[in-house]
């Protein structure tokens, strides 16, 4: 269950109107069918990741992937002592959706680099893809306008699949599908105010569990485990409140050494929530805190599985490119 609390009171000490929502994320991805070493692999996922992160996009999607192929076009071996091998590759780099199966956008070019066998030539013909290049740069920007697009047309739908999943109580996949969303489209408002209240229906529905758990523990006089359940109901719930008055019921019945064993957790807890209480005076900063643990939840929910987005690359994109 604690995997699903996400006490982020800390907000209160920063700036939060500096929360900006959703940027637009690629998850870069090598995939093995390139049959690369360990050494170039990494070296190439490097540089599809400087080549997303450097052009303003998050690093981290389950929807969209940056991935590249690779296509030898010579390889000679230069008769010096010791003898040298020069390579040149083409480098195709794709923005590809995972769910549609799309390529988004796609941009090829060469390289080139010489060595003492055709393994370093290789590395060091893939140190040389300039992630700074106007032409990547160029790239990244149609890339970007083209997802933009995408979402325009797709949030519609995502919002009504979103709404589809929280009426059946699948809070966390809810979240995980507006979260993609990026704040560039028109409906933002409507989706940030609706990752809000799902969040909000989240933590209530756990908060409730927690407190029947509780009450039920406290029936059997197991304090501290019923103590335990209530140390993870987020203090922004509604039942926050509910779980703080059974706090300090447990406080009176346990035992001297167990409440010294909880005591810190018991402060930290009964000082959250009532600091979230004092915040509710200003609705604008709640709002916003509400917001950025509904982004949190649905990172954890969504939890991109490189393997298995890789998988999913492997069993089309290579297919069409051959």
């Amino acid at each position: 269950m604690k995997k699903y609390f996400s006490i982020l009171i800390l907000l209160l000490f920063v700036n939060i109107t500096k929360f900006q929502g959703q940027n637009i994320s690629i998850t870069p991805i090598v995939p093995r069918e390139l049959g690369l070493t360990s050494s170039m692999s990494n070296i190439l996922k490097q540089k599809l990741l400087q080549i997303t992160t450097v052009n303003g996009f998050g690093s981290s999607s389950g929807e969209f992937i940056l991935t590249a192929n690779i296509i030898p076009l010579e390889k000679d071996v230069i008769p010096t002592v010791p003898s040298q091998v020069k390579v040149k590759l083409e480098i195709s780099i794709y923005a590809v959706g995972v769910t549609e199966k799309i390529i988004i956008d796609e941009y090829s070019f060469e390289v080139s680099a010489m060595d003492r066998n055709e393994n370093l030539a290789t590395s060091k013909a893939l140190k040389q893809i300039n992630y700074r290049k106007p032409e990547i740069k160029a790239f990244m920007v149609s890339v970007r306008e083209k997802i933009e697009q995408y979402y325009i047309d797709r949030t519609p739908i995502l919002i009504t699949k979103a709404q589809q999943l929280a009426e059946r109580e699948e809070y966390d996949k809810a979240l995980a599908v507006l979260s993609t969303i990026p704040e560039s489209v028109s409906e933002y408002i409507t989706v940030s105010n609706m990752m809000s209240s799902v969040y909000l229906q989240m933590i209530d529905r756990y908060a409730l569990r927690a407190i029947q758990e509780a009450n039920n523990n406290i029936i059997l006089k197991k304090y501290p485990e019923a103590l335990e359940c209530l140390l993870y109901v987020d203090p922004m719930s509604t039942h926050a409140k509910e779980a703080l008055s059974l706090i300090n019921k447990i406080k009176q019945n346990i035992e001297e050494n167990e409440r010294q064993k909880y005591n810190n957790q018991i402060e930290t807890q009964v000082q959250n929530i009532e600091m979230i209480k004092q915040s509710q005076g200003n609705e604008t900063n709640l709002k916003k805190m509400q917001i950025e643990a509904s982004y949190d939840a649905a990172k954890k929910a969504q939890g991109t599985d490189t393997e298995l987005v890789e998988k999913k690359v492997s069993d089309w994109l290579f297919d069409l490119l051959k």
